[in-house]
This record gives structure tokens, sequence and C-alpha cells, in this order.
């Protein structure tokens, strides 16, 4: 008795672990299943290759403009008086720039006494030195009488030899007629810088009065053109 109820006890055990293992069959096999249907599809995209052509940009030149050019005129009066011109002599003497139309007076030790603007000819008398020979306190010219000037300081003869050239007061004129079409001054002041004369050297009545006081007989006269 006891063998077989061994016998079925055993029997008993062996159909559980039999129904056991087909139940965990059956779940592994709905769980693969389960597995399997919920399982994605992988696309393998091929890449692709787009070429972009490569744009050349030309190369460009900068050109950078000249700045504005400035240039300083500087304008010479009797406040702002011309320096003394180089290779001018030296010692006590008058020089007269023709091209300029200025004059200066500069003492023995090289202290300029007046520099002030003129009214001469173009070119007349010629670039050299000269001195002094006679002055006047009234003249006139010789040609045209109506023609008055004071403080005449005489230092060169005229291209045509019958005249002199001296530095002077601008003239005046006494009348109307002959030279004269106005009576007066026959340029102003302020005209002195500019070619007025027929071949004297103008100056304002102060200067030339000033000139004609500092000068003596042979006082060196340089002429530059």
């Amino acid at each position: 008795m006891k063998l077989k109820t061994l016998v079925k006890l055993l029997a008993a055990v062996a159909v559980v672990i039999i129904f056991t293992g087909v139940i965990a069959f059956a779940a592994f096999g709905e769980t693969s299943s389960s597995a399997s249907a919920t399982s994605t599809t992988s696309t393998t995209v091929a890449p692709t290759t787009t070429t972009i052509p490569v744009t050349t940009i030309p190369e460009t030149t900068t050109t950078t403009a000249p700045g504005p050019t400035t240039t300083t005129v500087v304008v010479y009066s009797r406040e702002n008086p011309r320096p003394v011109p180089e290779k001018s002599g030296k010692g006590r003497r008058i020089v007269y720039a023709n091209m300029d139309n200025w004059v200066w007076i500069i003492e023995e030790d090289g202290t300029v006494a007046l520099s002030v603007p003129v009214s001469g000819k173009k070119l007349v008398p010629k670039p050299k030195t000269y001195n002094v020979f006679s002055k006047s306190e009234f003249s006139q010219s010789i040609f045209f009488p109506e023609i008055k000037m004071k403080w005449s300081t005489r230092f060169a003869i005229s291209p045509n030899g019958k005249n002199t050239i001296a530095f002077h007061e601008i003239p005046t004129c006494a009348w109307t007629g002959g030279h004269c079409n106005v009576k007066g001054l026959m340029q102003t002041e302020e005209q002195l810088g500019t070619f007025q004369s027929g071949g004297c050297i103008r100056m304002a009545a102060r200067d030339a009065e000033f000139l004609f006081n500092w000068v003596e007989m042979g006082t060196k006269v340089v002429v530059l053109a």
C-alpha cells in the first residue's frame, strides 16, 4: 500500500510538472509572438549626395581716391609784410622786388626799417644794383606836366634814356587832359602791390616820404626780378 501510494504521489507530481511546463511554454510562445507582432520594420534609406556648384567670386580692386589738396595762400600786406629775399645784398640798402611789387628799406645791421607794397612797371628797371643820385620833394612828369608827384628819389635811367626812374608817392593829375582822364590820384593805395606805373615805383605818401628822408646820395638800390 505504501508503494502504491508513493507511485500515485509521484504520478501526481509529474502531472503538475508537465502541466506547469505546458503553461510556461505557452506563455513563452505568446510572448514571442507578441514581441514579433510589435517589432518595427527598419527601412534603409540610401544616402543621396547633392553636389553644389562652386561659385567663383571675382576679385575686386579697391582704389583709394587721394584726399583733397589744401593750398595755403599767404597774403602779404603792410600788416603782414614779406620777408627780405635771399641774395638781396648786405648793408644799408633799398631792395626792390619788381615782380612782387615790394620794397624793403634795410639798415646797416640788417634791421628792416620798412617793408611795403608798391606799384611799378614789369621788368623796369633791369635787375641789378643801382645808387641814388638825385631827389626832389616836388616834381612832375617831363612829358605830361599835368602829372605831379612828391618825394621823388631817383636811382636809374628809363629804358628810353630820356627820363629817370624814381621812388615817389602815387602821382596826382593836376588837371584833366593829356595823360589824365580824371583829376586826382592816378591809383588807390589798395592797388599797391600790382603793376600800375609807367616806369617809376609808386608808394603810399607816408612811405615815399620816409624813404626820401632815409636815403643819402649814393645809397644802394638792389633791384630784383
